[in-house]
């Protein structure tokens, strides 16, 4: 009765224990982050613990030959799962499986001398889960072997250089955005990598663009750190990873936004484009979704100008992209009457029409004109006069800021803005310029930052891909003029 009694109290304490074990270093892994050290000094000593505790097993049972059976095979069970699961080599899987099972031979040496047995039964019974034994500790090396070559073969597909890539971000036409992570530097950035298979020009206008961005420097630019090829020739280049949210999630979340946020938006795209066309460089595809808008720590309301895929040098006796294909390249909601009629002919003005039109739509929370397909809003780009905001949204809005957008939504180039310098001061003296404060900026953020989250439109992203753009028929826009 007393061996009985002892044999359920061991039993109750082997099973108290591996849960105790099993917590504690369940909750050491979820409580933060670990070094490496940490992580194997975790794996070992959890390792060894539990093939101790498991080597009671031919103390607690009251049969010893049955409890050295239970040991062996909660043995292979642990050394197997444990081979699944954490990610090791398989020299360090055999020395650590050699480890907990000569733990498991010891204990059941002494538990056999220990408790009544006849003479031949501890000899027999040790081989017998000696080979068992062994058998554990070689399946679970070949599998830690096989995992861990695997993990390794996709940890370096998976690498373009000193970068990690972590998750997809997005995919287009042509390329697809991933989140990477810099080896030495720990910085997360994103990487726009050509999907393979896509023609000679595709990827002349991907090296094209990132060639011409890395040129612009300015804060309210999207930054380049670097470029390369693949191992398997795919061209690729990374970027600022930003957070925060695409004029387009901004007018889907809280819809028109104030006068004085509209000035402070534009003024930084103003900023950006001051850069990009005094290196004759002109954007061509200005519209909501490449406007970014990031929540940084001091600056909560920084635009970013996202996607040069369309890019022009005006340094250049023409535009290859476009000449080459016969095709318009742009969103049609915000392209200039002069890309649609005359593409070749576009210059620094074309940009500020597409700014106009992006004022217009923060301002009102419309497009300047809408139609049942392309060829029907590009018809209103070149003949329909926009309509005042005031009178879209049924209700007064400053008229120095209405009449600057109407200006830049002028039919002809001429009668805009003569440079994005002109645009710019021009916003500065507006009534309503500079009074939207830094407070102002978190306060709303404070306010829609979890219904932008809610939404979705919250992305921690890069910018959109090159040939996402909506690409336009030559001809029939022609006819539609």
């Amino acid at each position: 009765m007393g061996l009985e009694t002892l044999s359920r109290g061991l039993l109750l304490i082997e099973m108290l224990s591996q849960y105790v074990l099993f917590g504690g270093v369940w909750l050491l892994c979820r409580t933060g982050r670990r070094s490496q050290r940490v992580l194997e000094a975790l794996d070992t000593g959890n390792t060894v613990l539990i093939g101790a505790v498991m080597a009671l097993s031919p103390f607690d049972h009251p049969y010893p030959v049955a409890g050295a059976y239970e040991m062996v095979l909660a043995l292979m069970a642990v050394l197997c799962l444990r081979a699944i699961i954490v990610p090791s080599s398989a020299r360090r899987t055999l020395l650590l499986s050699i480890g907990v099972v000569t733990v498991g031979m010891a204990a059941l040496l002494v538990a056999t001398r220990i408790r009544d047995t006849s003479p031949f039964a501890p000899r027999l019974l040790f081989l017998l889960v000696l080979c068992w034994s062994a058998l554990a500790v070689t399946a679970g090396t070949v599998a830690s072997a096989v995992i861990y070559g695997l993990r390794k073969q996709v940890r370096d597909a998976r690498k373009l250089g000193q970068y990690t890539l972590l998750q997809r971000l997005g995919a287009g036409a042509m390329g697809e955005v991933y989140l990477a992570s810099h080896a030495m530097l720990r910085r997360r950035t994103a990487i726009k990598l050509l999907r393979a298979g896509s023609d000679g020009q595709g990827l002349e206008r991907f090296e094209r663009e990132v060639q011409l961005t890395s040129q612009l420097t300015h804060p309210n630019t999207i930054a380049i750190y670097d470029y390369g090829h693949t191992a398997d020739g795919l061209f690729y280049y990374v970027m600022e990873y930003l957070e925060g949210v695409d004029l387009d999630g901004l007018l889907a979340v809280s819809g028109p936004q104030p006068p004085a946020r509209v000035i402070h938006l534009l003024r930084q795209v103003c900023d950006a484009l001051e850069e990009a066309h005094g290196q004759g460089l002109l954007h061509r595809d200005i519209k909501p979704a490449n406007l970014f808008l990031c929540r940084r720590r001091g600056v909560p309301d920084l635009v970013k100008v996202l996607d040069f895929g369309l890019v022009k040098d005006l340094g250049e006796s023409r535009d290859s992209a476009s000449s080459r294909s016969g095709t318009l390249t742009g969103s049609p909601l915000f392209m200039a009457p002069e890309a649609i009629s005359t593409p070749g002919k576009v210059d620094a003005r074309s940009d500020l029409y597409s700014l106009g039109a992006v004022g217009y739509a923060l301002l009102t929370g419309t497009h300047v004109f809408e139609g049942r397909g392309m060829v029907e809003v590009c018809a209103h780009h070149l003949h329909t006069p926009p309509e005042p905001p005031s009178q879209r949204v049924g209700h007064a809005l400053p008229e120095d800021l209405s009449g600057l957008l109407l200006r830049c939504l002028a039919k002809r180039p001429e009668e805009r803005f003569a440079s994005v310098q002109e645009l710019r001061d021009a916003l500065e003296a507006c009534a309503d310029a500079g009074k939207w404060t830094k407070v102002d900026a978190e306060r709303w953020w404070l306010q829609h930052g979890a219904a932008v989250d809610a939404a979705g439109s919250t992305r921690r992203v890069a910018p959109p891909l090159t040939g996402a753009q909506t690409v336009v028929a030559k001809d029939p826009m022609s006819r539609a003029a």
